[in-house]
């Protein structure tokens, strides 16, 4: 890890000459205003300390060293996401080239010294009399149905398996063309942010000052443009100027764009007779999906006095089998561990008596297409189920969007964030829910069960982004 401060007369020009030398992965960790000089003769500056990882700089570096000075200057245009972006895809690239050059030699070594038969009869070595015997071996009616079918059959599944990839490929590239219009724009400003902010609709120095602190913040840059242009507009001339009042807007106009919703809510007037509600929470790995489950549990019995049964759906990671069992021992609730679809709905018929169960899932990559199409299978056979999205707020923005548009095949009701305790910002809240549209459910603060769980609230968001 490499921490660096910076100083500018602004804090684009600061942002934008990190940006340059650590790279768009690097993160920020303080910032502070600075008055070099007295009196009238005193320039206001700005510092700010960021920290980059030796990875993310050696990638930077790998990228630049690489290519010419016409096509640096191109990537330092880019925005910092798509820069983050195509470093990534470039390491990945020569990584996978400098493998492919590495089997090659493997073979080639293998072969020149015989451990590698590379065929064992030609063809041409075949005299025709053992042709005819191969030929006839095999009856004249079942030849095709022995060699023929098998090939077709599979190239058949095969071709059927890759025109699923490429639909379900071609959906996500669909949702992510308005993305990229939209970090177009997004790059337009970050090498004009500086004019954005002389504009109209920021004259003053308090209205720049709140768009600053947005950014650094981690809100993106064009959520908080929009954010200071409707304050700007609806104080008027006349309050612009005060930071109070400026404030007070930015935090109300938060909370009025953040959309929150109480997954729990309405369980207990359901009517008798109609089955338990049935939540399943999905994710990527690592994200404290197994907590979660555990917490919103607990809040259901002890706070709403519901009847809770635990479903693990997970045939791979057996420790959390025991995890969840644990917790279900603790808050005296049943529990169930289920491998297939079969197990799933057994376990839901021995829960049919209860009001609420809770199903944890198995952690999936999102680039891992089949992973998630099987699980997918799995809950859409249960009727009226709910699913929950959870993701960690430490995530960077852009894998939070792309892991949002990958489980999106779930429908999911809403977002959970998790390790809020982890992070030093938090943009990251805003930023996904305003980009997938859809609602916070709850915040996790911590490993301990039942505490460290709280309902979403528009107040919390703006308390958490603005720091009051």
């Amino acid at each position: 890890m490499q921490v660096k401060k910076f100083e500018a007369p602004t804090i684009q020009e600061a942002l934008d000459t990190i940006k340059r030398e650590l790279g768009p992965e690097a993160i920020i960790l303080q910032t502070k205003k600075n008055r070099r000089g007295f009196g009238l003769m005193s320039k206001p500056s700005v510092e700010i300390t960021a920290a980059v990882s030796e990875r993310s700089l050696n990638k930077k570096i790998f990228v630049e060293t690489r290519n010419s000075e016409p096509n640096r200057e191109q990537i330092k245009k880019l925005p910092a996401g798509r820069q983050a972006e195509m470093f990534e895809k470039y390491a990945e690239r020569q990584k996978e080239r400098a493998q492919s050059a590495q089997n090659r030699m493997a073979m080639s070594s293998a072969v020149s010294s015989g451990n590698v038969k590379v065929t064992a009869t030609r063809y041409i070595d075949i005299s025709d009399d053992q042709k005819d015997v191969k030929r006839q071996s095999v009856p004249l009616n079942q030849r095709q149905t022995t060699q023929a079918t098998p090939a077709i059959a599979n190239r058949m599944n095969a071709l059927g398996d890759a025109k699923m990839s490429m639909e379900e490929e071609l959906q996500h590239l669909k949702r992510m063309l308005q993305e990229m219009k939209n970090t177009q724009d997004e790059g337009a400003m970050g090498a004009g942010a500086q004019v954005l902010m002389n504009s109209a609709s920021l004259a003053t120095p308090a209205l720049q000052d709140a768009f600053e602190q947005l950014v650094i913040s981690g809100v993106d840059k064009r959520f908080a443009l929009t954010l200071a242009k409707r304050v700007a507009s609806g104080l008027g001339n006349q309050n612009s100027g005060d930071p109070d009042a400026i404030a007070d807007s930015i935090a109300a106009e938060l909370m009025q764009s953040t959309e929150v919703l109480s997954p729990l809510n309405g369980i207990e007037t359901a009517q008798p007779g109609a089955g338990p509600a049935i939540i399943a929470l999905v994710g990527p790995t690592g994200v404290g999906k197994t907590t979660t489950v555990a917490k919103m549990a607990s809040e259901a019995l002890l706070k709403r006095n519901l009847k809770v049964g635990l479903i693990n759906l997970d045939n791979y990671k057996v420790a959390a089998f025991d995890q969840l069992g644990t917790y279900a021992k603790i808050m005296n609730v049943p529990f169930r561990s289920a491998g297939n679809v079969d197990d799933l709905k057994a376990a839901l018929q021995d829960f049919k008596g209860l009001d609420l169960v809770l199903i944890d899932t198995t952690g999936r990559s999102q680039r891992d297409p089949n992973s998630l199409k099987e699980m997918h299978v799995a809950l859409s056979s249960i009727p009226n189920i709910r699913t929950q999205l959870v993701l960690s707020v430490t995530t960077r923005d852009t894998e939070l969007y792309d892991m949002a548009n990958r489980f999106s095949l779930f429908h999911p009701q809403g977002l959970i964030l998790s390790k809020l305790d982890e992070a030093n910002i938090y943009g990251a809240i805003y930023n996904v829910s305003q980009k997938v549209k859809l609602p916070l459910l709850y915040f996790t603060t911590g490993q301990r069960v039942p505490e460290d769980i709280e309902e979403a609230t528009r107040e919390r968001v703006a308390s958490l982004i603005l720091n009051i």
